[in-house]
């Protein structure tokens, strides 16, 4: 794997933040056990997030066994990322297993060094802002928050009928916060950038999607200005940052041999979206995998944050709850 590989594919894991909890974990040494109960995870559950995060890299062994492959992996982030394993020193590792915690914010816990130095993560200094922000805003007039490990979440209270479900949580992570709400909230501010495919064998067209995005509120000249030259035909030139938009044609699509498994990407070759314009204009957004109502987006800027919650939180507030019904009470 060289460098412009190995940049991809860290930007592509940027998305899912638990697995960099368990690739940095990974890098320091721990064993799959040990990073199964510092997360608070099954074990069956870290090995399927291992096996991923080994394919993401290209990394592969012909010799049976993990340690092969964890020497490996380490030995490409020590060439192009070695900040990453130095800053995942045993010394931070130990104390996350001992639990040496703190209690702040409610019984909100953090990890303090043997030497009473307190390790603040990026992530649960956001979760801190956001839980403020959502205070400050009279958030607890209609929703109750309830926490469990590393989650922070809010649902009506007393719903009756109406959705029980969490509306907004937080997952907070070694380098960032991860933030979701419900789908039917986000839904009608989401850019959502697809191709279209034709499947050769069948003689149908398969719509999929490229990525989805959310132009933070109040950046959206800064987002259209600062768009990558490969799509001003299909976004700046008609001033939109919400709704949906193709980057081909039926006339021009993308191919499919279901005989192969093989897909032509031209129409994504160079597509990555981490760059499509400037970072704090927009929030890539993806479905939340342990709450599938949910779009999930990961934060790492207080900035950013701050215009996130305030706004989609008075949103939330001054939603009508009474027209949106889900018996479903989902518990953490």
């Amino acid at each position: 794997m060289n460098s412009p590989q190995f940049n991809e594919a860290l930007e592509k894991l940027r998305k899912a933040p638990r697995k960099v909890e368990v690739l940095k974990l990974l890098l320091a040494g721990q064993t799959n056990d040990q990073i199964a109960q510092l997360r608070g995870r099954a074990k069956g559950t870290v090995r399927k997030q291992i096996s991923e995060l080994y394919k993401d890299f290209g990394i592969k062994s012909e010799f049976p066994g993990d340690r092969v492959l964890r020497d490996k992996l380490k030995d490409l982030f020590l060439k192009y990322k070695p900040e990453w394993v130095s800053n995942c020193s045993p010394a931070v590792t130990n104390e996350a297993r001992n639990q040496s915690e703190k209690r702040n914010y409610d019984g909100v816990p953090y990890l303090v060094s043997s030497g009473e130095e307190i390790f603040e993560e990026p992530g649960e200094e956001l979760i801190f802002l956001a839980i403020n922000i959502l205070d400050e805003i009279g958030f607890e007039q209609k929703f109750k928050m309830s926490q469990a490990s590393q989650y922070i979440g809010y649902r009506l209270k007393n719903p009756g009928k109406r959705d029980k479900r969490y509306q907004i949580f937080f997952y907070q992570s070694i380098c960032g916060l991860s933030v979701s709400i419900n789908k039917l909230i986000l839904d009608r501010y989401l850019l959502n950038l697809h191709y279209w495919v034709y499947i050769l064998e069948s003689g149908v067209f398969s719509d999929k999607i490229a990525g989805r995005f959310l132009v933070l509120p109040g950046k959206e000249n800064l987002f259209l200005d600062s768009l990558n030259p490969k799509y001003w035909n299909i976004l700046e030139i008609e001033r939109k940052t919400v709704g949906d938009f193709y980057l081909n044609s039926q006339q021009n699509p993308e191919f499919y041999d279901p005989n192969t498994n093989e897909l032509t990407t031209i129409c994504l070759d160079g597509f990555r979206e981490y760059d499509l314009s400037d970072g704090e204009s927009y929030l890539c957004i993806s479905e939340d995998k342990e709450f599938d109502y949910t779009w999930e987006a990961f934060i790492y800027s207080r900035e950013v944050l701050q215009e996130f919650i305030i706004y989609f939180g008075k949103i939330l507030l001054d939603r009508n709850w009474y027209d949106i019904s889900d018996n479903i009470d989902i518990p953490f």
